[in-house]
């Protein structure tokens, strides 16, 4: 597996993004703020934590480390990340409901996966989304399926054989996560077709089981795959979106290749406690749009295999609301009624 170029381009990227921001235990520099933001020293006042609900390493954590880097650029303020994990993001976000309505604590949210909890009636989760107030969208990390080098034609060919005897067995990440669903959602556009899904820890399992021939495909995201594209042993079958996406022009949608209209779209944004003022929340807003359209943030996360979709106000609450409502939609096949 030729991934040595890969992982040194990644520790790379990592080392940089930690050295130009501050974290839970060292802060970033920054100085004079209410100079620079250009709002009466309103925001940012003092030191800003960023809430991350994963891991350290991670592509999540890396992307905020990066923002945070332009915000203080933007700002002249001093942002902080602190890693929350557990509960599938939740843990974090627990952490932002109970946090002072200043906008001196923020969150990264990451969807779908915010729903889940609260739409799966087991998990005994009060908050929803109308418990935040929305900044703004940063990512949106588009679902792939993808199987190794020659193993099928095209995706007509990989649904000839989930329509054939045994079917076919499809890696994610977790049962009910969005590379699950969009499986399912595969599944109930083809009902003649059979598609097991294998439930693995992470990308790196999934990769390893795709070229070792333990699973037929993987439902992923691009960002699982940008590193490890180059090395030449996978085929991206289809995109599950609307349209192609720009990385991947010659691949075609699952939709346009006639197997239904399965759109996975999982998104990395931001948000607030409900009851920080209005001119805090503009300002903010306004750091944001700054920071996260900067020439040289995008490129940053171009090279993690990140694609910004800007999205503020109603635009980003209309993308959330349409995302919550298809998981809905799901519940009967997900078993959360």
């Amino acid at each position: 597996m030729k991934k040595l170029s890969a992982l040194i381009l990644a520790a790379a990227m990592c080392v940089s993004l930690l050295a130009g921001c501050g974290n839970s235990s060292t802060p970033g520099g920054g100085s004079n703020p209410s100079a620079a933001n250009g709002n009466g020293g309103s925001w940012p006042n003092g030191t800003v934590t960023l809430l991350c609900g994963f891991g350290a390493g991670g592509s999540s954590d890396l992307e905020v480390r990066s923002l945070a880097t332009y915000l203080e650029k933007k700002t002249g303020g001093t942002f902080v990340i602190q890693n929350v994990t557990g509960a599938n993001g939740w843990m974090a976000w627990d952490q932002l409901l109970h946090a002072d309505k200043d906008g001196q604590t923020i969150a990264m949210v990451n969807t779908p996966a915010l729903f889940y909890d609260y739409l799966d009636p087991s998990q005994g989760h009060k908050e929803t989304m109308d418990d935040f107030d929305f900044i703004c969208n940063e990512v949106i990390d588009y679902g792939v399926l993808v199987c190794a080098k020659g193993a099928y034609a095209d995706i007509g060919a990989f649904m000839e054989a989930a329509k054939s005897s045994g079917g076919v067995t499809v890696g994610d990440v977790g049962a009910n996560g969005n590379k699950h669903i969009a499986v399912i959602e595969t599944g109930i556009a083809n009902p003649d077709a059979t598609l097991t899904s294998v439930h693995q820890n992470g990308w790196s399992d999934n990769y390893a089981a795709l070229l070792g021939g333990t699973v037929d495909a993987v439902s992923a995201t691009y960002d699982d795959i940008a590193s490890v594209l180059a090395d030449d042993e996978l085929d991206v079958l289809c995109v599950f979106n609307d349209k192609r996406i720009d990385v991947l022009p010659d691949v075609p949608t699952l939709e346009e290749a006639g197997f239904g209209a399965v759109y996975s779209a999982p998104s990395r944004g931001y948000f607030l406690p409900s009851g920080v003022d209005a001119a805090t929340k503009e300002a903010i807003v306004k750091a944001f749009n700054e920071a996260i359209n900067d020439a040289d943030h995008i490129a940053e996360l171009e090279a993690l295999g990140l694609m910004v979709s800007y999205m503020d106000g109603e635009d980003y609450l209309s993308f959330l609301r349409g995302q919550e409502s298809d998981v809905v939609a799901l519940k009967p096949e997900l078993g959360w009624e």
